[in-house]
């Protein structure tokens, strides 16, 4: 008797996925909505600190300075920074990188570290993020100082950051306590709420969100976009609480790039834990999970109107895929018990040509893989 060939499944327009690609969405037009009121509020801070320190110390007006990398402004060792083993700091690596004990020569970065530390919520800024030689001339490099203490030293701007960083600024800064109705520093507020949200997402093991979720991560979201003091701060708002309602309707229109840059996003994160996973069975599954985002993306390619398209025709598109790959798959089953029985039939019945029917079984086999690998 054949053995049992496991069927393989690729589950691309189940409800569960389908609300996965909505919750990512919706994580993408909230980023959308409040990344120019953090953009605002960094070069607000970046310009006030600056004004502050020139009055401070008698420098002209506009004084900048450009020559203290990080490394000259943190001691060592610093705990979860930098460490001396045998004498020798890999951070602190050479002599254009050592601690100055007496400070910025042009009277200016220290004091701005200074500044960064007094605005962080809990006094330890991420400086393995920042690039401190930048700090006057990029307000976005003061910013990594309160993103996640990895992950984000290669961002040069906000587009570049992912929504996780966007809140973090959020919720680590102290100059948005003031202007956000609901308490930062309590845990469990709504942008902390909106983290988690996003992390969610972004690390969904298999890609699916149960409808019960969804409906809360859009209760989230919309809590955030119509806190008063984010809507007081938001100066040129894009109508993400608009976009979000469409999209629990199926009805949004939406641009076929903004469901690829969500996917690639997705995508870009999982080849990192994959990089960084040591677990196998851990691995395979991200392994998957990346399979799955390819997928979709070649099907947004194959979609034949230009411009834009809606949410539920890009269902439908979804759909008519899984179809084709269904198909496949079956057929790809059906191929391979045809060979194993015609390899056991041939075994067993001890034919002379053996061997040339065994390979014509094998081939049939490799003839259904490679026309799956088309579909996918």
């Amino acid at each position: 008797m054949a053995a049992a060939v496991p069927t393989v499944s690729v589950p691309l327009s189940n409800s569960k996925f389908f609300n996965w690609i909505k919750a990512a969405l919706a994580v993408f037009y909230t980023k959308e909505e409040i990344e120019p009121v953090v953009i605002d509020e960094v070069k607000y801070f970046q310009q006030n600190c600056l004004h502050t320190i020139s009055s401070s110390n008698s420098l002209p007006a506009g004084s900048t300075c450009s020559k203290c990398c990080t490394e000259n402004l943190i001691v060592c060792p610093t705990n979860r920074i930098c460490n001396v083993n045998r004498g020798k700091c890999y951070y602190h690596k050479n002599v254009a990188t050592q601690f100055r004990p007496s400070g910025c020569p042009n009277k200016i970065c220290h004091n701005l570290k200074s500044e960064i530390e007094k605005a962080h919520r809990y006094h330890g800024p991420s400086y393995k993020n920042t690039d401190a030689t930048k700090w006057c001339s990029n307000a976005w490099e003061i910013a990594k100082c309160y993103l996640p203490p990895d992950g984000y030293k290669d961002v040069s701007n906000a587009s570049e950051t992912n929504f996780n960083g966007i809140i973090s600024v959020i919720i680590n800064h102290k100059g948005f306590e003031a202007k956000i109705k609901d308490d930062l520093s309590k845990k469990n507020n709504i942008f902390d709420k909106g983290r988690d949200v996003g992390k969610t997402v972004r690390h969904s093991p298999n890609l699916e969100v149960e409808d019960t979720d969804l409906t809360q991560y859009f209760t989230i979201l919309n809590n955030i976009l119509t806190d008063p003091g984010f809507v007081a701060m938001n100066k040129s708002p894009n109508n993400a609480i608009q976009k979000l309602a469409k999209l629990q309707s199926d009805d949004l229109i939406i641009g076929k790039d903004v469901v690829r840059k969500v996917l690639d996003d997705v995508g870009k994160t999982i080849q990192e834990q994959i990089r960084n996973e040591m677990d196998v069975y851990k691995q395979k599954t991200e392994e998957r999970k990346l399979e799955l985002i390819n997928s979709v993306n070649l099907k947004i390619k194959d979609i034949e109107e230009k411009g834009n398209v809606s949410l539920a025709k890009l269902k439908s598109s979804i759909d008519a895929f899984e179809t084709k790959v269904t198909e496949s798959i079956q057929e790809i089953d059906s191929r391979t018990r045809k060979g194993i029985e015609t390899i056991e039939s041939v075994t067993n019945d001890g034919v002379q040509n053996v061997k040339e029917e065994k390979e014509n079984a094998i081939k049939e086999i490799q003839k259904a893989a490679e026309k799956c690998k088309t579909i996918l």
